[in-house]
């Protein structure tokens, strides 16, 4: 008993009463009013009928009262695996529930032809008692009535069914075969709820010339056109919303896609093209997901300016000439660092370091060309053009000095601007976008001097001459010595005095 108790209590709870209350309500409306229709046509067999039937109305009920067991008793036996699916999921087919749950609105239609059905024949045998003419006439009419109401049941039922489809659909939808296509549930809205009203007028008003009727049948003629107008409006309102609902859901899921919101996902409810188009756009949202994903991964491996690059254009070995800025930073004592420390550790402070070079070069324009070990290339020029590539390298250095002072580890850093190749080197299956010549190389013995310099950062004067003023100004030139591998002096500078740089 209590465990009915709680089934019942959790069955209060969810949109089934709501949907059985609507489709029962709308059958019973629609049974009554074609039951008044017909008492009230002047109709000589009606009211001999009427006198020889006198518990009519009795018999009436007492059949609306079986028709509304047995709707419930069916109704019940085909959805209760989608009731305790509902109750719980996993012991359920999921595939078994989708196509179940997709074709509640079928089924439900079904059930009410089927209890209309036995409705018109019993009162067709009856109406027989009394003249062929009142059976083929109360035939007629309440086979017309029950078309219309079959079809509302159905789109009520698609309408109301759609909190249960968005759960039964929440991975994937493939089928449109679960609803009819969109376009027969619209010519069916047109026929049954106000081609069939308007076709009852016509056969009314043939009966009336055929000289079926004693009397004026205007009254029945309005009253079947005030039917026209209200199962009219109510079929176009539901096909309308079975329509226009899905699409609404695209485009408000579209709008928030253009302003940036990337986890947009609309509900699938629908079991024709409609669903499949719910699905595709979820499905296409994945795959943009996924695609973002994925560039934002490249990006981090070789810098988001060379994933656009590779992006936008067709990567292709070889490279081109630029004038670039570079920076070389190289940890000191790393060696004997790694030797000391766990592994660990070794990589945190390491990441640390690193974290603070890639902000100090991307807030001036540049791109981490690649990282080697405990050291770092930072390119200021390539692959994108930047205005003065020189000053904003030198930039960078001297601010890259007073980023790393506060950490455990130090490094040297080498800035040296000049001509370069900048492109894809490597195989056809595996290449790098990198910078090559001599620049590159000089940096790199720059880096060694600054290791045991003042403030450990060092250009060379060539460098700072291409240079803007302002950034000559932060700089003081030292001696001239021969770099490792050169033929040649190499006038050195260094960055004054922070504060002073600072002041300035």
């Amino acid at each position: 008993m209590n465990r009915l108790l709680r089934a019942a209590g959790w069955l209060l709870h969810t949109q089934w009463p709501k949907y059985a209350a609507a489709v029962l309500g709308s059958n019973i409306v629609g049974a009554v009013a074609i039951m008044v229709f017909v008492l009230t046509l002047p109709m000589p067999e009606i009211a001999q009928f009427t006198t020889a039937v006198p518990n009519l109305w009795l018999i009436a009920l007492t059949y609306l009262g079986f028709a509304v067991l047995v709707g419930m008793l069916v109704t019940g036996l085909l959805f209760r695996p989608v009731i305790d699916w509902q109750r719980n999921p996993q012991a359920h087919d999921p595939n078994m529930v989708r196509g179940l749950v997709m074709r509640i609105p079928v089924y439900q239609a079904g059930v009410a032809a089927l209890v209309w059905g036995i409705g018109i024949v019993i009162s067709v045998i009856i109406a027989t008692q009394s003249s062929t003419r009142l059976a083929v006439l109360v035939g007629i009419s309440t086979s017309l009535a029950a078309m219309s109401v079959v079809l509302l049941t159905y789109l009520q039922a698609e309408h109301l069914v759609r909190p249960v489809a968005a759960l039964a659909l929440a991975r994937r939808f493939e089928d449109s075969t679960l609803e009819p296509p969109v376009k027969y549930r619209l010519i069916s809205a047109w026929l049954m709820t106000s081609a069939v009203p308007l076709g009852g007028i016509i056969l009314l008003m043939w009966a009336r010339h055929a000289g079926w009727f004693n009397a004026d049948v205007s009254v029945s003629i309005a009253a079947l056109a005030l039917a026209a107008l209200v199962t009219g409006y109510f079929g176009t309102f539901f096909a309308m919303r079975s329509v226009v609902d899905p699409i609404l859901d695209l485009q408000d899921a579209i709008r928030r896609v253009r302003l940036g919101d990337n986890a947009v996902e609309v509900d699938i409810y629908d079991g024709s093209e409609l669903g499949v188009l719910q699905a595709g756009f979820n499905e296409m949202m994945h795959g943009l997901r996924e695609s973002q994903r994925v560039r934002e991964t490249f990006a981090r491996y070789v810098g988001t300016e060379v994933a656009q690059k590779a992006l936008e254009e067709r990567p292709e070995l070889g490279g081109e000439e630029r004038k670039v800025g570079v920076i070389f930073v190289d940890v000191i004592g790393s060696t004997t660092y790694a030797v000391n420390h766990p592994p660990e550790q070794v990589v945190e402070e390491l990441n640390r370091f690193f974290e603070r070079v890639v902000t100090v070069v991307h807030r001036n324009k540049g791109i981490i060309n690649k990282f080697q070990g405990d050291a770092a290339l930072a390119v200021f020029g390539a692959p994108h053009n930047v205005y003065d590539s020189t000053s904003l390298a030198l930039q960078a250095a001297r601010e890259l000095r007073l980023e790393l002072r506060d950490l455990e580890l130090e490094a040297g850093i080498g800035v040296v601007a000049g001509n370069v190749v900048a492109g894809h080197i490597g195989g056809a299956d595996r290449f790098e976008y990198t910078v090559i010549g001599d620049a590159v190389n000089e940096a790199a013995r720059l880096t060694e001097l600054a290791k045991d310099t003042p403030g450990r950062v060092l250009t060379n004067a060539a460098t700072l001459k291409t240079a803007n003023e302002a950034e000559q100004a932060r700089w003081t030139f030292m001696k001239s010595i021969e770099l490792r591998g050169r033929r040649r002096m190499t006038r050195l500078a260094r960055p004054v005095r922070a504060t002073l740089a600072d002041r300035s």
